[in-house]
């Protein structure tokens, strides 16, 4: 199978793969409530802790009125916050608020319990096989470029 025909069928099946997952899962981004811009800045946030909006934004590889935009939704819905410390009024700090981290937690909580599903009729060596080649993927694509 040549690549492109590899590229097409992975395109359908994750397609489909996607659209059941969303199907099932319950959380604010399968209702259409966030983005998956908006859960990719929210788990920045979690990772980096309290941070300066110009880090998350360079950390993400956005540019800063983009990573703006998002932050304001997601302050408007209370998942986020933006503050100034005293320390160096120059500065603006993004957080995440405990509503943020809930809906992180419950997002993790469905889609454990949908991987789960999915995965569930495969036996355990079909599933560590699986892994495995994800894990080798992602190996792949973030090593420098250079060594691509």
């Amino acid at each position: 199978m040549s690549p492109e025909q590899f590229a097409d069928r992975m395109s359908s099946l994750m397609h489909k793969m996607a659209g059941w997952r969303l199907s099932l899962e319950r959380h604010l981004l399968a209702r259409g409530v966030i983005n998956p811009r908006q859960l990719w800045i929210l788990r920045e946030i979690e990772e980096m802790g309290t941070c300066p909006m110009c880090s998350l934004a360079r950390g993400l590889g956005l540019k800063f009125s983009t990573t703006t935009g998002v932050m304001d939704r997601l302050v408007e819905l209370g998942l986020a916050k933006r503050f100034t410390p005293e320390s160096d009024r120059r500065q603006v700090l993004a957080e995440l608020t405990p509503k943020g981290r809930r809906t992180l937690d419950e997002f993790r909580a469905e889609r454990r319990k949908t991987i789960a599903k999915s995965f569930g009729r495969l036996n355990a060596k079909e599933r560590a096989d699986y892994l495995a080649i994800l894990e080798k993927v992602v190996e792949h694509i973030s090593a420098p470029d250079d060594k691509k």
